[in-house]
């Protein structure tokens, strides 16, 4: 309120009361009000914008968050392609029970990373060792003809340069594997090894393996042999592998190339080409064999021929009695209706021969028969008309000439010289006789010869002694 001056104090105390009056200030509170009212109605659209915009940005962070958990949830789901195995991991840790261990191909939910993990690799690999056990100088040949062609024998393998195996017989042999492996128990492998070291496991147990099984193996055979030695490796790098439980099986070993030292490779080969051919002499000899005896007894030459065996055996014991008896046996075999060829043939000229010889003897039977008779009425003229019929037969023999001269020459001599046809027909029947006696000599001596079945390819035959008592096929 406002003082009148006009008015005058009523005492000192009012005067003092009127004074403090005088200092006081008043609060018009109205007029504040409508300030702040009119700083707020400035200020709300700016506040309404301000806050959208905060709304709005809280809202895009919630779904954001929401999506990022959606995302990290959605994130354990992981597929895997054909071919590949694995294993279940919650921080480094294998989960699950027999089978829930293993992944198979497929899409499969799972804790997501960090939290859960595949572990995974490929269940069916393939690795080779090609420089392990090969001479570092061939490494760059193309093929094992231009090594062997480049080989030297001033040039020896070096341990440590060169690779080798040791085989049984001291010999050293070159040779490149290829292997292929599958992952069977993926738990136990992991827990082995690391994936990324198991192809240099695998290595190390191939040469492992191929070290032990030709050092119990020669030369010729490891070369020779084509199943036999990778078989034993593939079954040597199981064994250590199941040893270690490494859940891995080993498919197949491949032998890549295989050698003898490349030095000396060119006289091998040349060895091996001539057995070879060895063995194609030999097995067309025994074609050309099976051929013969087919046309000498048919088709079931065979059960003759071990008969015929047997009975070299008995002579070769010196068993007369089982050796006579099983000959016998013997022609009454060649005599079935079942054997043909060259036997078959003879046997029935020897059947022929036999009806003819009994028909001239009938004949000769009844002939004799025929001249008892007269013999009893005549025996002298009987008997000289016979013995003119024998001087005639003598006498129409190619080998008698019949020279006539006159009687009572006196002291002349003739000398008549044979024809030069007559001459030849001697000559010949003399040597038919003379080997006819031969033979009949060499029949009667002992004999000793090489048996069918006693004739072996690649080992020593029959030998004789001096004196023929020790052999080859004897007791």
């Amino acid at each position: 309120m406002a003082v009148d001056p006009l008015d005058e104090p009523e005492s000192p105390e009012e005067a003092q009361r009127a004074q403090r009056a005088s200092k006081r200030a008043t609060l018009q509170v109205a007029d504040v009000a409508s300030e702040r009212a009119s700083l707020r109605a400035a200020m709300d659209p700016a506040n309404q914008s301000l806050g959208e915009a905060l709304r709005l940005s809280y809202r895009v962070l919630q779904i954001a968050i929401a999506g990022l958990v959606v995302t990290f949830l959605f994130s354990g789901f992981q597929s895997v392609p054909e071919g590949v195995t694995g294993i279940r991991t919650v921080f480094g840790r294998v989960v699950g029970e027999g089978d829930g261990q293993v992944v198979t191909p497929g899409l499969h939910p799972f804790w997501p990373t960090p939290i859960g993990e595949f572990v995974t690799l490929s269940q069916r690999q393939t690795f080779e060792v090609r420089e392990s056990f090969w001479p570092q100088r061939a490494l760059k040949d193309v093929t094992i003809e231009a090594a062997t062609d480049a080989a030297s024998a001033d040039d020896p393998i070096r341990p440590g340069r060169d690779g080798s195996l040791l085989t049984a017989d001291g010999d050293l042999a070159h040779a490149q594997f290829s292997a292929e492996w599958t992952v069977v128990d993926p738990v136990a492998m992991l827990r082995l090894i690391d994936p990324e070291r198991a192809a240099e496991l695998m290595r190390a147990v191939l040469r492992r393996a191929a070290v032990s099984t030709v050092a119990e193996m020669t030369l010729p055979e490891f070369l020779e042999q084509r199943e036999p030695p990778a078989l034993a490796i593939r079954q040597r790098m199981q064994a250590t592998l199941r040893g270690m439980d490494a859940g891995i099986e080993v498919v197949s070993v491949t032998i890549l190339e295989r050698t003898a030292p490349f030095a000396v490779r060119g006289a091998l080969r040349r060895v091996q080409t001539a057995r070879e051919e060895m063995k194609t002499n030999v097995e067309r000899a025994r074609q050309d064999a099976n051929t013969k005896l087919v046309g000498v007894a048919g088709p079931r030459f065979a059960e003759v021929l071990d008969m015929i065996h047997d009975y070299e055996m008995l002579l070769t014991k010196g068993d007369v009695a089982a050796s006579d008896a099983l000959l016998r046996r013997i022609g009454e075999r060649f005599e079935q209706p079942d054997i043909g060829g060259e036997a078959a043939r003879i046997i029935a000229q020897a059947r022929s021969k036999q009806s003819s010889v009994t028909a001239a003897l009938a004949q000769e039977a009844r002939r004799v028969g025929s001249l008892a008779a007269t013999f009893q009425e005549n025996p002298r003229q009987l008997i000289r008309q016979l013995w003119l019929d024998a001087v005639r037969q003598v006498v129409n023999q190619e080998e008698v000439e019949v020279f006539s001269v006159p009687d009572n020459l006196g002291r002349y001599v003739l000398r008549v010289r044979s024809s030069p046809d007559t001459m030849q027909t001697r000559r010949d029947a003399e040597l038919e006789r003379k080997k006819a006696a031969a033979a009949a000599i060499g029949a009667d001596l002992p004999s000793f010869q090489l048996g069918s079945r006693l004739i072996t390819p690649d080992a020593p035959g029959r030998r004789l002694d001096k004196s023929g008592t020790k052999a080859f096929g004897k007791d």
